[in-house]
């Protein structure tokens, strides 16, 4: 069965350890994936806005996979957003402060239109934090926000701590005070993500899917991290990275280098070539 899509995660897996990824042989590959009518995207736990800038060369005819899946784009037309009813925002925050305080954890919301912090960040964490998204904004009381008072639809909420420690009682405390609509699931960097319960990659990859007419096994998905396993089991094309979560490696179809020795990009060689079994 010929591949169709081709949907990539970003941190740990397209992009190498130093946040960038081989542009002058990915654009020769993207040119001959577009010949052959191959569709590539972008499915990321990161904010839309940041995949666009990753690629801006490509970005007019490519598909992206935001937040975890509860944003998804085609090209520059939005498709769907899981937005978090704003009273479970509203309580999970309280929950937050309760539990870790505003110090312990670092918390960032997540909206189709741009991502909040609380203004009392330090101005490095603020940076930091840029890195994963680009449109990012200060905001005084993030634990008191009134979500009404956002010109925004938020979809996620992400609890980080440091990297020093183990946050598995931590995260284990938060997920039992979540509302049962609501998940949580690690991205990695000691990062809990909190959504709309039923909400993956996988599920954002149905979107495209009925967009253009694809099944599972005419996809072909790359990961590294625990939000990556619905996509890479969604199919018999699912390629977990060298580099990957022990977890991962365990339960993905297949293997492929890792994110440093072009991964991905190796994948697609093949794939072009017609060569992938």
């Amino acid at each position: 069965m010929p591949i169709k899509l081709i949907a990539v995660d970003m941190d740990g897996t397209f992009l190498n350890d130093d946040n960038d990824y081989d542009r002058d042989r990915f654009a020769t590959q993207f040119v001959a994936l577009r010949q052959r009518g191959i569709h590539f995207a972008a499915a990321s736990g990161s904010q839309y806005q940041r995949l666009v800038e990753r690629f801006t060369p490509f970005k007019d005819e490519m598909d992206f996979i935001s937040d975890n899946g509860a944003i998804v784009h085609a090209r520059d037309e939005l498709l769907f957003a899981s937005k978090i009813p704003d009273h479970q925002i509203t309580d999970t925050l309280s929950v937050i402060k309760q539990l870790f305080g505003t110090q312990t954890a670092l918390t960032t919301l997540s909206g189709v239109n741009r991502a909040y912090v609380d203004a009392s960040v330090p101005q490095p964490i603020f940076e930091l934090i840029k890195r994963y998204y680009n449109d990012l904004q200060r905001i005084d009381h993030l634990y008191e926000l009134d979500p009404r008072s956002l010109d925004d639809q938020l979809v996620k909420v992400a609890v980080s701590f440091d990297q020093e420690i183990d946050p598995s009682q931590q995260i284990s405390a938060l997920v039992a005070h979540l509302d049962d609509s609501l998940a949580a699931m690690n991205s990695g960097f000691n990062t809990e993500d909190i959504g709309v319960a039923g909400i993956t990659k996988a599920t954002g990859l149905v979107h495209l899917q009925e967009r253009y007419g694809i099944t599972n096994n005419e996809i072909v998905t790359f990961g590294d991290n625990e939000n990556d396993l619905d996509m890479l089991l969604m199919t018999e094309h699912g390629y977990a990275m060298a580099n990957a979560h022990a977890d991962v490696l365990a339960q993905a179809p297949r293997r492929t280098d890792s994110n440093n020795d072009d991964g991905v990009l190796n994948v697609i060689d093949q794939i072009i070539a017609g060569k992938l079994d």
